[in-house]
């Protein structure tokens, strides 16, 4: 699972340790047959219950508020009690239920077992991702730079699993560390000019579309065709078999729900110090600013963002810096982002991090520290500080690209 690690009987070991850990010290995976004001295993049990819906032909309901909120409180059909006034509503497209339709087939109880060795999987086989990308970066620098960043390489996963993300999707339940996966198999496709199933891997991102809108695009101004190709081919095949199983009422309903995109801060539940995107800013000022401010901060601060994207061209496409300006970018200007969509910078950073040390452990560190006292300096400052560090980022790598450079090859040496 993770090529650094040699002894196979290690790496099950690890990975049995982790589940552990999460299933004995975790409270949402604390099983309990009394009333409890959170769902076992948390954000997973609306997965399950959309799944649950579509695989016994409910899928008409899918997107029915009462129905979501009754099933998701049944106790013969989830197994235990939890507080009626809280549940989590059907936000995600048609596809994102019909992939979780195997676990469905299984008790909750059991496919939120089933869900947390996937999710720490899939955080193995980023880590295990991120470390051949770092590898093959090395190799193409020479056999002394190769055999540096196999080195450097073999530490990536314990920054990996110790970053508060991570931490958090696993714990919530949530699927960050799979898109996680995701992106990193994207990028080593990419890397090895294997474009088409770059782009068909990348397609299956599609069910969060607040992830996906970004890449596509920059590819497309790279003139990767075969990456859209692939992307293209992928999200027909999955939307295509989803609307062949959810009817189209379903579709309508969700359709219908799109339109509150842009107000998805005003939901009840809404976590502001949890999130990470620019809107964010606008809903922490007073409420009679809110409109005025989505357009005068955060449009202005969006076109910017786009065209440090779009306009950079001192990185190449595969490199760690491009990586991490096109995710940072794609995560504040996303309609709802939270700290757990945040794992996908590891790819990036952690790329860094083996590459360019100093550059790497400083976003790292930055990034760590601010999801740890987000809430704290929410309820302290009113102010949102993740999206601030992301649009810092970007504008970082941004300097960094129009600062001239002297090249050695350019240097006029005097003739005697």
């Amino acid at each position: 699972m993770i090529h650094f690690i040699k002894k196979s009987g290690f790496q099950v070991a690890v990975l049995v340790a982790v589940v552990g850990m999460y299933l004995l010290f975790a409270p949402n995976y604390d099983w309990n047959d009394n009333t409890s004001e959170t769902p076992y295993g948390a954000d997973f049990l609306q997965e399950w219950v959309g799944a649950k819906l579509i695989i016994t032909g409910n899928a008409s309901k899918l997107y029915d508020i009462e129905t979501f909120k009754a099933w998701q409180h049944d106790s013969r059909l989830v197994g235990f009690d939890w507080d009626s006034r809280n549940y989590f509503p059907p936000v995600y497209p048609p596809p994102h239920y019909v992939l979780f339709g195997p676990f469905a087939f299984l008790s909750y109880r059991w496919a939120t077992v089933v869900w947390l060795v996937c999710l720490v999987v899939a955080a193995f086989v980023s880590a295990q991702t991120i470390a051949a990308i770092v590898e093959a970066d090395g190799a193409r620098n020479g056999p002394l730079n190769a055999r540096a960043s196999v080195i450097k390489s073999q530490w990536l996963w314990i920054g990996l699993f110790l970053f508060p993300s991570v931490l958090f999707s696993i714990t919530l339940g949530q699927k960050g560390v799979v898109w996680l996966m995701v992106v990193c198999l994207t990028w080593k496709m990419l890397q090895s000019r294997r474009d088409f199933v770059a782009g068909a891997v990348f397609g299956v991102l599609s069910v969060k579309p607040t992830l996906f809108f970004l890449f596509p695009l920059v590819m497309l101004r790279h003139r990767r065709w075969q990456f859209f190709a692939g992307a293209t081919t992928s999200v027909v095949a999955l939307w295509g078999a989803a609307f062949c199983i959810v009817p189209i009422e379903s579709w309508m309903a969700f359709t219908q729900g799109l339109r509150n995109v842009g107000n998805y801060a005003e939901m009840a539940g809404y976590r502001i110090e949890w999130s990470c995107n620019l809107m964010t800013l606008a809903y922490s000022l007073p409420a009679h600013w809110v409109g005025w401010c989505k357009w005068a901060i955060c449009m202005p601060l969006s076109i910017y963002l786009v065209y440090c994207v779009f306009s950079d061209r001192f990185h190449p496409m595969v490199s760690g810096e491009k990586a991490l300006m096109v995710v940072a970018t794609t995560l504040a200007i996303s309609p709802h982002t939270y700290h757990y969509d945040l794992c996908i910078l590891l790819l990036p950073i952690l790329w860094l991090a083996a590459t360019s040390p100093r550059q790497g452990f400083a976003y790292y560190a930055m990034l760590a520290v601010g999801v740890t006292i987000a809430a704290d300096l929410q309820e302290l400052l009113h102010v949102p500080i993740i999206p601030i560090l992301l649009v810092g980022i970007v504008c970082e790598l941004r300097l960094r690209g129009v600062l001239p450079s002297v090249q050695a090859d350019k240097m006029v040496v005097p003739s005697n």
